[in-house]
């Protein structure tokens, strides 16, 4: 007699969903941007994922861990790609616009898990929201070097100011809806930021280059 699990791996309706767990950090975000982190259940996860509530814990252990999960992933997004633009702009005005560029288009892409992110990062553990506070400073820390030679101008708490300036203004789009086109918003964001940093942009680099990659 075969046993349960030589049946299991011979159904093929009951192989692990390899995209369960993408599939519960979407729903998550979607519920945690709509309503607040704290009054969303697993439950109630579950059923925005199509998976009953339990079958979370097949791929986390609480609630906390998909919120650390969430901002680790777009913490992850923004550091791995800042890495790969520094090491490929050819020089520091072409490096921090197309930082501008990459972070207008995380704003976009990952809208809900960054308004996450602002809205519910003080509830996480203490260990865990360290972490991620690290990394922020660290992501902006590579903004300021970059600043640096091209606003001599200014002093190490002005650029400081310029850049956190400039961040938010990109990060404006995450608390309302403007009704414009994606291109449109892009823009006037690419343009704005700019206006914060105090530098002429510069030109758009090839798609290939400068290409989002997905989360």
């Amino acid at each position: 007699m075969a046993s349960a699990r030589t049946e299991r791996q011979r159904d093929p309706g009951r192989r692990r969903d390899p995209e369960r767990r993408a599939r519960i950090l979407h729903a998550a975000a979607d519920l945690a941007s709509q309503r607040g982190f704290t009054t969303v259940t697993l439950a109630d996860i579950g059923a925005e994922a199509g998976i009953v509530g339990s079958g979370i814990y097949r791929h986390f252990g609480s609630k906390a861990s998909i919120l650390v999960a969430l901002l680790d992933q777009v913490m992850g997004r923004l550091m791995s790609r800042a890495a790969q633009i520094i090491t490929t702009s050819a020089d520091d005005r072409q490096c921090l616009s197309d930082l501008v560029r990459d972070h207008i288009a995380v704003a976009q892409l990952d809208r809900t898990i960054l308004m996450v992110y602002h809205r519910e990062s003080h509830t996480l553990p203490a260990e865990d929201r360290r972490r991620l506070r690290r990394q922020q400073r660290l992501y902006i820390e590579e903004w300021v070097h970059l600043l640096a030679p091209l606003r001599p101008d200014l002093a190490d708490g002005e650029l400081r100011l310029a850049v956190h300036a400039a961040i938010g203004a990109i990060q404006s789009t995450l608390f309302f809806r403007s009704g414009l086109a994606p291109d449109r918003l892009a823009e006037l964001l690419d343009t704005m930021a700019h206006g914060c940093l105090g530098i002429d942009p510069a030109p758009q680099r090839p798609a290939e280059l400068t290409a989002v990659a997905s989360s």
